[in-house]
């Protein structure tokens, strides 16, 4: 997972039409708020489903998941996310309905999702003999589950419940900052210098299944190739200053040009089309750091 700058795209005007003089959004509200609701029937959303605004969300986060970083559009056509659920909170106690539904057609409120991480599906586990049914869904955890915003009418809005949450919002976050990767492609909590682990990393590794089986064997799958580029670009150094103070000029020229190739198609690893950027930018990085002095 990478932080995504959310204003390198317009908002889809769909989230904003009207229809017979009122909005998705104003008329959820009627609803929701109309005292003849039963609790238990939702609301039937629609404009997020609306094309442009899978389309913006596809080029916002370069046709990848806003989660794991896998690209999928080749095999699935994507889920238009809901980062805080619009029908109902799993983790809301007693009353799990209604949701956010005040946010279901918020800009801000919507990410690009494999069904991997985003559906409840079975999955093998990293680690995990048997497998498990899990997926984000409408999970929405706080570390105090008396602090959820129910309502649209709040003063604060979404912001008095905010200190409290425990996912990872790629448009919000920074999680780098939470996350590491180890062998073999596996994902971890950071530590801080006290060594507790981050807590929302922690969590959204949970929820958005992001230590699933073949998840890890893709990310490992590029962690070698990373690695084999890495080895490329050590070699090609030492050829280079091999030839630093040799009179010979033809054959210095001849491998810098080489060392300049290769060490271009490390970065390449570091482009955000690109899998599993967040990774990658740990171990080029600190590749980066202590052989050349190169920050990023």
């Amino acid at each position: 997972m990478i932080k995504v700058d959310r204003t390198k795209v317009s908002k889809p005007l769909a989230l904003d039409k009207k229809v017979k003089g009122k909005t998705e959004t104003e008329k959820a509200i009627e609803y929701y708020t109309n005292p003849a609701f039963d609790g238990e029937t939702n609301f039937k959303f629609k404009v997020y489903s609306d094309p442009e605004v899978k389309e913006t969300l596809i080029k916002l986060f370069k046709g990848k998941c806003a989660y794991c970083e896998s690209t999928f559009l080749h095999v699935y056509s994507g889920d238009v996310e809901h980062f805080r659920p619009k029908g109902e909170i799993e983790e809301a106690d007693p009353d799990k309905k209604p949701g956010y539904y005040w946010l279901a057609a918020d800009w801000d409120n919507l990410l690009l999702s494999c069904r991997n991480c985003n559906q409840k599906l079975s999955h093998s586990m990293y680690g995990i003999g048997t497998k498990k049914t899990m997926g984000k869904m409408n999970q929405f955890p706080l570390s105090d589950v008396t602090k959820y915003v129910r309502k649209h009418d709040n003063v604060n809005g979404i912001a008095d419940e905010e200190p409290y949450r425990l996912l990872l919002n790629p448009c919000i976050d920074n999680p780098e900052d939470h996350l590491e990767y180890g062998e073999e492609g596996v994902i971890r909590p950071k530590k801080d210098e006290d060594g507790n682990e981050s807590i929302m990393a922690k969590k959204s590794i949970d929820v958005y299944v992001l230590q699933r089986m073949y998840l890890v064997q893709s990310r490992e799958k590029k962690l070698i190739e990373i690695q084999a580029q890495i080895q490329r670009v050590k070699e090609a150094t030492e050829n280079y200053n091999d030839t630093i103070g040799s009179p010979d000029t033809t054959k210095k020229f001849y491998f810098e040009r080489i060392l300049k190739r290769e060490m271009e198609r490390l970065k390449k690893f570091l482009n955000p089309e690109e899998e599993y950027v967040g990774m990658a930018r740990q171990v080029v990085g600190e590749f980066l750091r202590l052989n050349f002095g190169i920050t990023i």
